[in-house]
């Protein structure tokens, strides 16, 4: 049981310095809040991987933006970008895109067609989204640090009560 325990700890990584942990954390919230849609667990894992980090971390990173937040997040995330570019669309032509993909389906190649012929909506979606996700993975690196620290302090002192 103990060498599956290691092997579980060898393979997630987890006995990491805080500092680590934290940067892992952080690096899995970037690539979560990124624009790249659907590869979002396999980018975590490859990064994690190659670079030996504390895939747990990475991971729960990654998983923070949960389905309760895509919408509101990349919403605000492609008005960030639109502002950052300038560029601005009329309400019509965006209530027109998005009831097409209500009715239609938003894995219609219509729906995406007419979503690519609105070149600045999709690139103020990417770099929207590209500077909400690096001001998240700022501020995210200090806090899970702080947190990481509080945690492995009170841990620590918890077992050496236990010892007392």
């Amino acid at each position: 049981m103990t060498r599956f325990r290691d092997l579980i700890k060898k393979l997630l990584h987890i006995e990491d310095t805080p500092e680590r942990t934290a940067l892992a954390y952080s690096i899995g919230i970037f690539l979560g809040f990124s624009p790249f849609l659907g590869f979002h667990t396999l980018a975590g894992l490859a990064v994690a991987f190659i670079f030996r980090m504390n895939r747990v971390a990475v991971l729960l990173g990654v998983w923070s933006n949960t389905p309760w937040w895509i919408v509101p997040y990349y919403m605000i995330a492609t008005w960030v970008g639109m502002w950052v570019m300038g560029f601005w669309t009329d309400w019509a032509t965006l209530q027109e895109i998005f009831q097409f993909g209500v009715h239609q389906g938003l894995m219609n190649s219509d729906f995406w067609s007419r979503i690519a012929s609105q070149w600045g909506l999709l690139l103020s979606f990417g770099i929207g989204s590209l500077i909400l996700c690096v001001f998240l993975s700022f501020v995210s690196y200090p806090l899970s640090l702080k947190w990481i620290r509080f945690y492995r302090s009170k841990k620590k002192s918890s077992s050496a009560e236990r010892r007392v």
